[in-house]
């Protein structure tokens, strides 16, 4: 275990020199999406999140719900219809937590999401949940077959209606994964009207989810409005920079 916590580490580091980035420590400790989430949580004192693709919910932010519930509110995205109802019934035991069946998307009311067939994923591995996409051709990256594909209509609202709607004031996180969707709903954030104080997003340049080009498009985005960015290699979790200083 120790031998490959060793090579991550590298390959990381690795990726970062590629955008000419680094790995900070923070009281001596490496800066990681877990300790800025906590970091976030003993901060904020009413911690609010919202998780736009959410999925059925089997993820690392049920398991920081469920063992802070007490102190965390937020509310959870995802478009499928059938999926959502798994997520709904998974956050069941937490009235702080606000499920919701709709896509995000900074334009349209409706969208075409491409998706594997429901019951072909009866018989197919859990992640293959996660690939539905606005892009109909997004299953070839997994080299999913495309007879597999279907698609399905699926009502739309942009994160700004998302926010009057729900009369959200504040979004301590924001955390996206949208199978390539994720940096056009960032670079439309209305930051002098919320600004989260962690945004957690999905990359994938290594599986060209999203290419390098745009990928320094977005960070030189997010440090123009005061974000320092922790880059991994699939994933990347921008915060303002004061909330790991310590109080």
């Amino acid at each position: 275990m120790a031998k490959l916590d060793k090579i991550l580490k590298k390959w990381r580091r690795h990726f970062l020199r590629t955008f000419g980035y680094k790995l900070i420590k923070i009281d001596k400790l490496d800066v990681n999406f877990e300790s800025i989430l906590y970091h976030g949580l003993r901060k904020s004192g009413d911690f609010f999140f919202v998780q736009i693709g959410a999925n059925d919910g089997e993820d690392h932010i049920y398991e920081f719900v469920s063992k802070n519930h007490d102190k965390v509110s937020g509310m959870v995205i995802e478009p499928l219809k059938d999926i959502f109802d798994e997520l709904a019934y998974k956050y069941r035991k937490f009235s702080k937590i606000t499920p919701v069946n709709v896509a995000i998307h900074n334009s349209e009311s409706e969208m075409i999401l491409y998706r594997i067939a429901p019951q072909k994923l009866k018989t197919l591995p859990r992640w293959l949940k996660g690939i539905s996409s606005f892009n109909e051709n997004h299953h070839r990256l997994t080299n999913t077959p495309s007879n597999w594909i279907i698609p399905v209509k699926v009502p739309c609202v942009s994160l700004h209606e998302l926010f009057n709607r729900y009369q959200i004031k504040k979004v301590d996180l924001l955390q996206i994964d949208t199978e390539g969707y994720d940096a056009q709903i960032i670079l439309n954030l209305d930051f002098n009207a919320i600004k989260p104080t962690v945004i957690r997003f999905e990359h994938g340049v290594p599986a060209n989810i999203m290419s390098k080009e745009a990928l320094q498009q977005l960070l030189d985005f997010l440090h123009k409005h005061g974000y320092e960015v922790l880059v991994e290699p699939n994933d990347a979790t921008a915060y303002q920079l004061d909330l790991m200083i310590a109080s």
